[in-house]
């Protein structure tokens, strides 16, 4: 199956026909939280690759792992636990139609949860031991979990980037969006702050993923990132980033 929505295409590799699926995503971000948490879940539980998302909008680059070509961003699927998973920067302008394929595939396979972790970044990352968590959902439901959980809401604010789209368009289409968000590093791979939101994320669902192998890959994970996180700065920089750490004028 493929759906195809303003030049970018998701291609199943196999019919998917999941029972309420939990999908996580990982996209380039803030300290690479997204992508270095959801490629640690997908190797802990040996996820099968199942479907890719291309886009002549995306950079003309392919990965290769163990000498096989792969496509930059991938689904994987462990039962009804899905990820979506990007290895490379994401030019902002193919941000919006990736958010709709994303959104539009979710709510296609019926998904109960499409899950968004990112992170938030703070300056004094490296004074913190344990990074805070934030929460956000646009469901009231979802909102009370993260409440349960003593995770505090984003109350006010912006947040831009895949994250921001994929939560605006769940909600016109009415899908169940959960934000995770770690206090991190601005501009360098955070493992640490990862770590923290695998956790948390295991409070809302049953994945049995360890942390502690993570955290121990800490050194080699930001070596091996530091020029996916150069990239993927130089694109927040590009979509007005800095705009997150204001308060909306309603407020001030």
């Amino acid at each position: 199956m493929t759906l195809s929505v303003d030049g970018v295409e998701l291609v199943e590799l196999q019919e998917i026909k999941p029972n309420a699926p939990i999908i996580i995503c990982g996209m380039p971000d803030v300290g690479l939280v997204g992508i270095i948490a959801v490629s640690h879940i997908i190797k802990e539980l040996n996820m099968k690759e199942v479907g890719y998302i291309d886009s002549d909008l995306f950079p003309p680059l392919v990965v290769f792992h163990q000498g096989e070509p792969k496509y930059p961003i991938r689904i994987y699927q462990k039962d009804d636990l899905f990820a979506i998973f990007s290895e490379t920067a994401l030019p902002p302008e193919s941000l919006y139609p990736l958010s709709k394929v994303i959104v539009k595939w979710s709510k296609d396979k019926g998904q109960s949860t499409l899950v968004s972790i990112g992170g938030i970044g703070v300056p004094n990352r490296i004074d913190l031991d344990v990074p805070k968590i934030y929460g956000a959902s646009t469901s009231e439901a979802m909102r009370e979990n993260v409440k349960k959980f003593g995770i505090p809401i984003m109350e006010e604010g912006f947040l831009v980037g895949p994250y921001a789209l994929i939560a605006k368009l769940s909600k016109t289409a009415n899908v169940t969006n959960l934000l995770l968000l770690a206090e991190a590093y601005p501009q360098y791979p955070d493992p640490g702050a990862a770590a923290t939101v695998i956790e948390k994320l295991k409070n809302f669902f049953n994945i049995p993923v360890e942390t502690k192998t993570l955290l121990e890959r800490s050194e080699e994970i930001r070596l091996n990132a530091r020029e996916l996180m150069r990239k993927t700065t130089e694109n927040m920089q590009k979509m007005g980033k800095s705009q997150e750490y204001e308060l909306p004028l309603m407020y001030v």
